[in-house]
């Protein structure tokens, strides 16, 4: 079985740009691997994406959606306040 995570792009970095990406809602995120040419610095919906990590489990497969693209990914790590 395959979830699909939805994601945008994000350009802002930093301890206090992603205090404030959380607070509105938001998750933080970064791909990379052997088929991306560099990392992709990413934002996540809260509630779909913690509902897609429920379905799935760490161990499963998931494919990113990013505007057009779409990227297989495997978790490497999920961090929960």
């Amino acid at each position: 079985m395959v979830v699909t995570l939805n994601a945008t792009l994000r350009s802002e970095y930093g301890k206090e740009k992603m205090k404030k990406l959380r607070a509105g809602g938001k998750i933080p995120a970064v791909a990379y691997g052997p088929g991306l040419e560099e990392p992709l610095h990413l934002m996540l919906d809260t509630i779909p994406t913690r509902k897609a990590l429920t379905e799935g489990g760490k161990d499963a497969e998931y494919e990113l959606v990013v505007g057009s693209k779409k990227y297989p990914v495997l978790l490497q790590e999920v961090q929960r306040d």
